[in-house]
């Protein structure tokens, strides 16, 4: 009667055994499941940073855009205010080269 009981108790630690590596390749396959979402969520938030960064930089843009005013004086104004910003960089550049 004892190796009956042996066997019966091997039996079930054997079924549990295989219940437990069941549910762990299940849990495995759900994690690698996941990794793989997350990269693709990493990859979309990148994505949507550059986006945004670039509407940003659109809407600043725009912003100016609009502050300048379309009669023809400012507008020769503010090019030759450009004008001299871009020549003293332009001689900053020079003078950090040399």
């Amino acid at each position: 009667m004892p190796t009956m009981e042996l066997k019966d108790r091997l039996h079930s630690v054997a079924s549990k055994v295989e219940t437990l590596r069941q549910r762990y390749y299940a849990l495995l396959s759900e994690n690698k499941k996941m990794e793989r979402q997350i990269e693709r969520q990493e990859l979309e938030i990148a994505r949507l940073e550059k986006e945004v960064n670039q509407l940003k930089i659109d809407n600043e843009f725009l912003r100016v855009a609009r502050s300048v005013p379309s009669n023809p004086e400012a507008v020769a104004r503010y090019k030759g205010q450009i004008s001299k910003m871009v020549r003293d960089i332009d001689r900053c550049i020079k003078q950090l080269n040399a």
